[in-house]
């Protein structure tokens, strides 16, 4: 029987709706649907499991799932497939289901007659469904693959804490005393007592990005980029706030790097949007997009929307709108204590960013 949770349930949601609507409607950066832009028109989804051949679901009054040879593995009409969306949509949303995985069985089987055996198709990239569209803006019908985000669940993480995401931070005028006291800090909010102690009586100064692949990646969004996100997430355990909205606010306001103004607001959405649509902390970059044709997300309300990579200014300003600094576990990722290194004294200070 398959288990999940409510965001991997989203995505077998976001499938059927798909299906059944044979069209995504685009999103605004507050998650309101564009009345004046066109519908995306999908032709087919596309899945490939693990072990078995892929197939195509053809968008139509009756949907025809075929096998790249052309053979017809299954049928249904749209109307079922609204019909099952809303039975599982309203499974996800039962407040039973609130924490941990769980099973839906009507859903499994009507997903066996569709040959779907999994809840999210293996990928190596961030794209979590592969659609061919066609493409109001230039008339061709290319497949790319979308992320999707689900407000269904918990809120996802865009960008995952690892050791990877440590910044390293000198601390002048430190000395042995001052560690010790610091690391004895035991609070409710230790670390941001501790980063509040230290700067009473020390000068936090980047030293450098923990992992040398992450600091490459960054730097691809700009050469600047690392001082640039030391700087947030310094502000960010100095307790400034957790949004990443008010985070460069404040930076934009204090010119915190001699930058200029504008220069804060710009960079750090696109850094967020690299992250979005394919950068990962510690897997070389190069640059490019996986999630090829944008960002699905499943509404709170069941609605299906989307950001096409036309209207990658929307998604920006929704991303920087949406998303917000997060402390992750300390003893996991090896960050919030002061150690010493040849006589000098460092902190690591961890970056994790999770949606609203």
């Amino acid at each position: 029987m398959l288990k999940g949770n409510r965001g991997e349930w989203s995505e077998v949601y976001a499938f059927l709706r798909i299906l059944a609507d044979g069209e995504i409607k685009p999103a605004d950066a507050n998650l309101n649907e564009l009345a004046d832009e066109p519908a995306i028109p999908v032709i087919r989804v596309i899945r490939e499991e693990k072990g078995a051949p892929r197939v195509s679901y053809y968008v139509g009054d009756l949907v025809r799932a075929e096998l790249d040879g052309g053979e017809t593995v299954a049928e249904v009409e749209t109307g079922r497939l609204a019909s099952e969306a809303a039975s599982l949509y309203r499974e996800i949303t039962s407040a039973g289901h609130a924490k941990g995985a769980f099973a839906v069985p009507l859903t499994e089987e009507f997903m066996d007659e569709l040959g779907l055996h999994t809840l999210k198709a293996p990928s190596a990239d961030k794209a979590d469904i592969v659609l061919q569209i066609h493409d109001v803006h230039t008339g061709f019908s290319p497949v790319c693959g979308w992320s999707i985000k689900s407000e269904l669940g918990n809120p996802p993480t865009l960008l995952n804490a690892g050791a990877s995401t440590n910044f390293v931070f000198k601390l002048d005028r430190c000395n042995r005393e001052i560690m010790e006291h610091a690391n004895a800090i035991d609070t409710k909010n230790k670390l941001k007592d501790r980063i509040a102690f230290l700067g009473r009586s020390c000068e936090f100064l980047f030293e450098r990005t923990a992992h040398p692949v992450f600091d490459r990646n960054m730097r691809l969004v700009d050469s600047l980029f690392p001082s640039l996100m030391a700087e947030a997430v310094l502000r960010y355990y100095s307790g400034e706030g957790p949004t990443c909205r008010h985070i460069v606010e404040g930076m934009e306001r204090d010119d915190a790097l001699g930058m200029g103004e504008g220069m804060y607001e710009y960079k750090f959405k696109k850094f967020l949007c690299a992250v979005a649509l394919g950068m990962t902390p510690a897997k070389k970059w190069n640059g490019r997009d996986d999630a090829t044709g944008g960002y699905v997300v499943v509404r709170d309300d069941g609605k299906v929307l989307a950001f096409h990579i036309y209207n990658r200014d929307m998604f920006e300003d929704y991303l920087l709108d949406s998303t917000r600094f997060e402390t992750a576990s300390t003893s996991r990722h090896n960050f919030g204590c002061v150690y010493e290194e040849d006589g000098e004294y460092f902190i690591n200070l961890n970056l994790q960013i999770r949606f609203k």
